[in-house]
């Protein structure tokens, strides 16, 4: 480099972390869970409500008693069915998803808010941050469009929110549903029938479960302190 001038480079860094031989026996991070559920009156065709709680049943049953898990359901209306539960409850949190019915319109961005204020709500440090959302993305109340749920999302997930979605029935709203995961930096899941259930459910905790440290941070040092910058 010439002193005096500036030099712009553009550097690609592959990062890899050393295997733990101990991985077994190495305690998971907890999960700090929200799950919103969409009851609109969309969800009452072709089971699809049926298939969103069995889906949410399956994650009580596969969280750990320590994980806190929140459930958030909305029609045009939003409310906290409940709210800082743990794993270790699912036996009566089982008879409140069960009893849940569908209602009015689909107020989509603003379940998908209430999930965010849970969570905000009780922060639980050295927790993992997940939202799960489960609809058809057939929205008419709240925000609309698509960007503008996006940009919601997005707004989320730069509080430290992982945002995975799961679109329900054949009918849901591609764009939106995989554009909720892309903007929560999550993964999309296809609720298509009750065979798939387990298998999804089962794959997309196992993503939050691989988790082994929350808040990460890179410092990268030049040569002779040259440059210095974190990530």
């Amino acid at each position: 480099a010439v002193i005096g001038i500036m030099n712009a480079k553009r550097a690609r860094f592959e990062i890899e972390t050393k295997k733990n031989e101990n991985a077994a026996a190495t305690k998971r991070t907890p999960i700090n869970l929200a799950l919103v559920l969409d009851r609109s009156g969309s969800m009452d065709s072709n089971n699809k409500l049926e298939f969103a709680k069995q889906a949410i049943i399956s994650v009580l049953d596969l969280l750990h008693d320590d994980d806190v898990v929140h459930l958030a359901a909305y029609d045009d209306h939003v409310w906290n069915v409940f709210e800082d539960a743990h794993g270790s409850a699912r036996q009566v949190l089982y008879s409140v998803v069960r009893g849940l019915q569908t209602g009015g319109q689909t107020n989509l961005s603003g379940g998908i808010e209430a999930g965010a204020n849970l969570l905000e709500k009780y922060p639980y440090p050295g927790f993992s941050k997940r939202m799960f959302v489960l609809s058809d993305g057939l929205a008419n109340v709240g925000l609309k469009k698509k960007e503008e749920i996006m940009k919601a999302v997005t707004k989320y997930n730069e509080k430290g929110i992982i945002i995975d979605s799961f679109g329900v029935g054949e009918d849901f709203d591609e764009g939106i549903m995989k554009g909720i995961a892309e903007a929560g930096r999550g993964q999309f899941f296809f609720l298509e029938s009750a065979d798939v259930i387990v298998s999804l459910i089962t794959k997309a905790l196992q993503s939050v479960f691989d988790v082994c440290g929350t808040q990460a941070q890179l410092t990268i040092r030049g040569r002779n302190n040259a440059l210095s910058f974190s990530l």
